[in-house]
C-alpha cells in the first residue's frame, strides 16, 4: 500500500454499481502518488526472443500464423489451449498499436517483435527513458496532449491504466476518436467482483489505495465503452497467486516471512486460483472493445 497513514475514502455508484475515491484528488495530488520509483517504471526492459513454444501458443490461440514453429510445439500448443487463455491482442493483419501507459515499454518491445508497428505514451521520465534505450516511439505526457489524429490506430491497449485516471468518460471518448474504424480497444483493470476483494475486502491487494480511484466492473465498464460507441467483443478473466499471497501479507501486516516463501500459502492461492476461474470471478479483466465502422 502507498499510504498507510491517510484515510481514502470509497463510494459505490447507485446508478452503475462503479467503485470511486471521493473526493478525487487534484493532479498534483495524484502525482505524487507515483515516484520515479515506480515499480512499472523502472522495471528492467530487455528483447527476449520468442520461444518456439509461445509461438506456436500465439499460432494456436491469436492468429500470429507468420510465426513459423515446429509441429511438436504446435500440438502442444494445441493441447495447452484447451485449458489456458491468452491475452496477446490477436493478430488480424497487423498494423499501427498504441499502448497508452508504456511505462517502461516492455510490451510494446514484445509486440514490435511480434509485427506490430508500435507506438506509446507515457507521463513518467524514469519510463520514457527506459523507452528511448529500446527505440520505441513514445510521447512523453498524458493522452490528451499527444494530439493524435482521427483514426490513426488499428489496436490501442490500455492496460491497467483506466482505474488511475481521474475523468474515465472523457478518456473513453479519447481513446474511441484515435481508433480508425473497425479497430480494436484492449483494456485491462481490476475487477470490483473479484473474489479475491469479497475475501480480502480492505486488504485485497488490487485495491491499490489511493492510486486507484476507480475500480470497474464487466458491466459497467462495458457501459462506459458503450456510452462511447464501443461495442464488447471479448472478455477475458485473469486469476493469479500473486494477488491473493500478496493480499494476505496486507492482511497480517507484512508480518513475518513473505506468503509466496510458505508452501501452504502458495498451496491456498492455488486453490484460490481454482475457485475464482470456476466462479469467473478472477482479479483482473481484460475486455475488448471494437469501434464500429462508418
Amino acid at each position: 500500500m502507498f499510504d498507510l497513514h491517510t484515510r481514502y475514502d470509497y463510494f459505490v455508484c447507485p446508478e452503475c454499481a462503479c467503485v470511486f475515491q471521493s473526493p478525487i484528488p487534484g493532479m498534483d495530488v495524484i502525482a505524487s502518488f507515483y515516484p520515479e520509483t515506480y515499480t512499472v517504471f523502472d522495471q528492467e526492459n530487455r528483447t527476449r526472443n520468442i520461444s518456439k513454444l509461445r509461438k506456436a501458443f500465439l499460432q494456436s490461440t491469436r492468429g500470429y500464423d507468420h510465426l513459423r514453429s515446429p509441429l511438436p510445439y504446435r500440438l502442444l500448443a494445441a493441447f495447452m489451449a484447451l485449458f489456458q487463455q491468452s491475452t496477446t491482442p490477436a493478430w488480424e493483419g497487423g498494423g499501427r498499436l498504441l499502448d497508452v501507459g508504456c511505462g517502461n515499454g516492455r510490451f510494446l518491445t514484445s509486440m514490435r517483435t511480434l509485427g506490430w508497428d508500435v507506438q506509446g505514451v507515457e507521463f513518467s521520465e524514469t519510463g520514457m527513458k527506459a523507452c528511448r534505450m529500446s527505440e520505441l516511439l513514445v510521447h512523453h505526457g498524458d493522452l490528451a496532449s499527444a494530439r493524435f489524429s482521427d483514426g490513426s490506430f488499428d489496436l490501442v491497449t490500455v492496460r491497467h491504466v483506466i482505474e488511475h485516471v481521474p475523468e474515465p468518460r472523457p478518456f473513453m471518448a479519447e481513446l474511441t476518436r484515435i481508433l480508425r474504424p473497425g479497430g480494436r480497444l484492449v483494456v485491462e483493470t481490476p475487477s470490483s467482483e473479484a473474489l479475491g476483494r469479497q475475501w480480502f475486502n480492505t486488504y485485497w491487494y488490487a485495491n491499490d489505495v489511493p492510486r486507484h480511484l476507480f475500480l470497474f466492473s464487466p458491466a459497467n465498464l462495458e457501459r462506459l465503452g458503450a456510452g462511447c460507441g464501443l461495442l464488447k467483443s471479448g472478455l477475458v478473466m485473469e486469476t493469479t497467486p500473486k494477488i491473493f499471497l500478496n493480499s494476505f501479507d496486507y492482511l497480517i501486516r507484512n508480518q513475518g516471512k513473505a506468503s509466496k516463501r510458505i508452501a501452504w500459502r502458495r498451496f491456498l492461492a492455488r486453490i484460490y486460483v481454482w475457485l475464482a476461474q470456476r466462479k469467473g470471478r478472477g482479479d483482473t479483466m481484460q475486455m475488448t472493445f471494437i469501434k464500429p465502422a462508418a
